[in-house]
């Protein structure tokens, strides 16, 4: 597991846990969303992502949200930190919310952003036509025709491309992938990265293809558990990703938690919504 630390080594201790599932940790949330005068700042690879080792198709055995969590868990314990507060959007929202309901006593409060529940539909908007696919038909059609006749159950189809033997194949489908999610990321479309994310592509469709290892709504049936522990949720209202419709479900579970709705898509790094989960982090300066 690779892992890095940034901000005041006396600080209070934050993990951040990266997006996807597959996309690495990015090196500019950090600096653009705590103080890090005042935050240790943990970040690291989850299993198959960036400089954490297998990655590819070996880096899915023994990959499930359950193995993440409990990676989690053991880098809290080698780093010798008692409790600390769990960062985390999209993908990163999912497996903050399955930790700390595994150990909310080791968690100081949630700052999670762009929420995905890991509930069906969230994956059928996404996949399936009929969601996403009516605010975007242009991107979809290309995302569509690479899947070939499959229409109904895109991830399925993807997941035949993504593991077919031929490295074409699985190059071709894994841009698509990644190039139709971009495509609905941001409240301002932007032009698609140049380097092709094959084994974030991967990840998300093996993850998707199992459910994330959830029953359908665990995440909220559980939330009793984090009764105690402060939260901040920050979704922005025009989130083609993760809709908003789970960030409302999840805040009418957790009528403790704080919902902050932004004028933005999905990004994280869009202005608005950079700016509230940096002020997040900051009010939770004031959480013992």
């Amino acid at each position: 597991m690779y892992y890095r630390e940034t901000g005041n080594p006396e600080g209070r201790p934050v993990i951040i846990l990266h997006g996807g599932p597959g996309g690495g940790l990015e090196r500019r949330v950090p600096a653009a969303s705590f103080d890090l005068t005042k935050w240790r700042v943990i970040q690291f690879d989850q299993r198959g992502c960036g400089k954490s080792t297998p990655t590819g198709l070996a880096g899915l055995k023994a990959n499930t949200t359950w193995h993440l969590v409990a990676d989690i868990e053991c880098l809290r314990t080698h780093l010798g930190i008692e409790k600390w507060l769990v960062f985390g959007g999209s993908w990163g929202s999912t497996l903050a919310l399955a930790y700390a309901e595994a150990h909310a006593d080791r968690v100081t409060g949630l700052v999670i952003r762009g929420i995905y529940l890991g509930i069906p539909w969230e994956t059928d908007w996404l996949y399936k036509e009929g969601g996403a696919s009516q605010l975007n038909p242009a991107g979809w059609a290309q995302f569509a025709a690479v899947g070939g006749k499959s229409k109904k159950n895109l991830t399925r189809a993807y997941h035949r491309l993504l593991h077919s033997p031929k490295r074409a194949t699985r190059k071709t489908a894994a841009r698509a992938w990644t190039r139709w999610e971009h495509s609905i990321s941001f409240l301002e479309p932007r032009p698609a990265r140049s380097t092709e994310q094959e084994n974030m592509a991967l990840l998300e469709n093996y993850y998707f293809s199992h459910s994330c290892w959830l029953r359908p709504g665990q995440l909220l049936k559980n939330v009793g558990r984090l009764a105690k522990i402060p939260t901040i949720i920050v979704q922005g209202r025009y989130d083609l990703v993760c809709p908003p419709a789970s960030a409302y479900r999840l805040k009418a579970t957790m009528p403790h938690a704080t919902l902050v709705m932004t004028t933005a898509g999905h990004a994280g790094s869009e202005p608005e919504t950079k700016a509230a989960l940096r002020a997040a982090t900051d009010e939770m300066l004031q959480h013992q």
